[in-house]
């Protein structure tokens, strides 16, 4: 990873910001300090190589990123292609924009999404039609768990109403690659909510997609794409195929993680659902793909989509918080990302070693592309579009400074904190909410102030109710209110694609913290004194207690020891999530073996109390120890349970 050697807790904290993301995605919304630059014109191009070479320059650096590529692109040309560092340390091969080949994660995306819009052009697809007549009796069925359909607009704007889930997306071999209407049977997520209600992003929801359209048309969807997308645009060096095919294999650039003051190559990743992040491409390839949008579905002389098709394609199709217009949405598949008043539109993608970004500004007929060979990139991705709307398109309105009358009185209504919904609700995978909270708190003189988990804090300025502007930023925090004006989600303004649900008190990180830090407190105690009182009796020659006093005992000492070893199970296995997700290892299934042994041990510490009350074992105090342990033992058994390590 890109950081010098760290705390094992702060490096969990780092790793399971990037896996969030789809995960992948950053978890942190970024945004650059705001300033007042005089606009520049793109055109000029010796300016705008000037100004990325010093640009890219710094962040590579800075974030310690072996190489990068960008594309810059307007009026239906490319202003500037341009490859930055290494390919390939060991044999110092650079990035060269046309011809270095980085996998783009999540971007590859918009091509689904692309595809799927070419089925509706074609009167294969419709937007609202029930996805399970599209898949027929077929095990991929989705069960009708509401009474509202899931269609093709839902999965295209991120609101089916899925769980999130990680199964299947990952595999250790190629070989191991599975037809993806198999992989998607497999792997189905819950629906924990109607559909058309919250964004919540899924990847398999774009897998779907994907596999409706090769049903569809009768074969494969990188077959598809191959011969729908990427082929009529000329992007001859991309391709879904994994592995990637013997004549582009030699230029995939290397990823690479930083770790202890260097960089280690890692090995090539496989998505076990093509459509939703297993494409590899150049930037130049890229480049034709972001023409083709902003020319109304025709790159060259060739068209992919008509421009009415397009231009449906790009409209806000969903917002969280409809007739805000500070609070970007989402478009069909394209994900709006709003900067300085500028309507931007596009996708990031994010995998174990590479990072990427697309970028359409459709008023300004822009787009710009950068990938990324190391996970600096997730935070890069995001300054660098920063930096290029600042430069570019700078927002000149004065920003709110003052908090206005009757601000201070408003702010109980959205203190406390909320949590990404784009969760697993039935697995262990939950445990990344862990890092996916935002807590919210007031100032006295009526400021908002929130805070990413192991993140900075930001603050916030009220505009009018319930839309707030970032304090020395360019980004709006916007809530979704009841009848009563209470906040109970919040939105991040330049991101459409993050839903925050409001927690009780009970799911707070304040609560969540001290009963699981607490009860590992308590464990590495009941241990140390079971022990320490039973080394003691030996060596004073001491008889020892009677048989229920013994089994009470040790019923409380084995229900410690057990919830201690599924703690540093699963946190190993946090640190190694895509290994596990790829491939369960051992490790982990005993970690899920021994919860059911540390509920039976909990279980029994519980029934011991009540005999220790009743047959006076020991004096007062050590009878209120031993209920009291047993209690932070229940809470966290129940903890386990509500993040489902405890799989019931």
């Amino acid at each position: 990873m890109r950081y010098r050697t760290l705390h094992p807790f702060v490096l969990l904290v780092v790793i399971l910001t990037l896996v969030c993301a789809p995960i992948a995605a950053a978890t942190t919304v970024t945004s650059a300090p705001v300033t007042t630059p005089t606009q520049v014109e793109l055109s000029n191009q010796a300016a705008t190589e000037a100004w990325l070479d010093e640009t890219m320059a710094d962040q590579l650096e800075q974030h310690h990123i072996p190489g990068a590529a960008v594309v810059i692109v307007t009026e239906g040309e490319v202003v500037l292609a341009k490859g930055y560092g290494y390919a390939d340390i060991e044999s110092e091969t650079p990035v060269v924009a046309d011809e270095t080949i980085f996998r783009v994660g999540s971007t590859s995306k918009l091509v689904t999404w692309t595809a799927v819009m070419q089925g509706v052009e074609d009167g294969r697809l419709n937007l609202d039609t029930d996805v399970n007549d599209y898949l027929g009796e077929s095990p991929v069925m989705i069960p009708e768990t509401y009474p509202q359909s899931i269609t093709l607009e839902h999965l295209g704007t991120h609101t089916a109403g899925f769980e999130d889930s990680y199964g299947g997306m990952l595999v250790d071999d190629p070989q191991d690659l599975q037809p993806l209407g198999e992989t998607l049977a497999e792997n189905r997520p819950a629906r924990v909510r109607p559909p058309g209600e919250f964004v919540a992003y899924s990847n398999y929801g774009a897998a779907l997609a994907g596999h409706i359209v090769a049903e569809e048309y009768d074969t494969s969807f990188t077959g598809y794409a191959n011969e729908h997308v990427l082929e009529p645009l000329e992007m001859q060096n991309s391709t879904f195929e994994q592995p990637v095919p013997p004549e582009l294999s030699s230029r995939v650039a290397t990823g690479y993680s930083y770790q202890d003051g260097a960089y280690q190559p890692q090995e090539f990743e496989y998505f076990g659902m093509a459509p939703e992040g297993s494409m590899s491409a150049t930037a130049t390839d890229m480049g034709h793909f972001m023409l083709a949008h902003l020319n109304g579905g025709q790159y060259e002389s060739v068209r992919i989509l008509d421009e009415a098709t397009v231009e449906e394609m790009h409209r806000q199709h969903f917002s969280n918080v409809p007739g805000v217009p500070e609070q970007s949405g989402m478009a069909y598949g394209f994900i709006e990302m709003n900067r300085n008043d500028e309507r931007i539109i596009g996708h990031w993608g994010t995998t174990a070693q590479f990072m990427s970004l697309l970028a359409l500004y459709p008023e300004r007929d822009v787009g710009i592309f950068v990938a990324y060979n190391s996970p600096g990139g997730a935070e890069a991705r995001f300054e660098l579009l920063d930096a290029f709307s600042n430069r570019y398109y700078p927002d000149d309105d004065a920003p709110v400074v003052e908090p206005p009358a009757g601000a201070a009185e408003r702010t109980s209504n959205f203190t406390g904190d909320y949590r990404t919904i784009a969760l697993s609700e039935t697995k262990w995978h939950k445990l990344l909410g862990l890092t996916s909270t935002i807590s919210v708190e007031a100032t006295d003189e009526g400021y908002l102030t929130t805070q990413m988990f192991g993140g900075e804090s930001r603050r916030w300025v009220e505009v009018r109710p319930a839309v707030y502007e970032e304090v020395g930023g360019d980004d709006y925090l916007t809530f979704r209110v009841d009848e009563s004006g209470r906040g109970t989600h919040l939105f991040f303004g330049s991101i459409g694609s993050r839903t925050y649900e409001r927690l009780s008190w009970f799911e707070s990180l304040l609560v969540t913290q001290a009963i699981l830090l607490g009860g590992v407190l308590a464990f590495v105690m009941t241990l140390v004194l079971w022990l320490g009182r039973s080394l003691w009796r030996r060596m004073q020659n001491q008889s020892p207690p009677e048989r229920g006093a013994r089994v009470s005992t040790a019923l409380l000492g084995t229900t410690s020891l057990v919830w201690m070893t599924v703690s540093a199970i699963f946190l190993l296995t946090l640190l190694n999530f895509n290994d596990e997700v790829a491939s369960p290892s051992l490790l982990l299934l005993l970690g899920q073996v021994f919860t059911f042994i540390g509920l039976l041990a909990t279980g029994g510490s519980a029934v011991a109390t009540v005999v220790v009350w009743r047959e006076a074992y020991w004096g007062l105090r050590r009878r209120f120890a031993y209920s009291l342990a047993v209690v932070v033992a229940l809470l966290f058994t129940w903890q386990l349970y509500y993040w489902q390590v405890i799989p019931l």
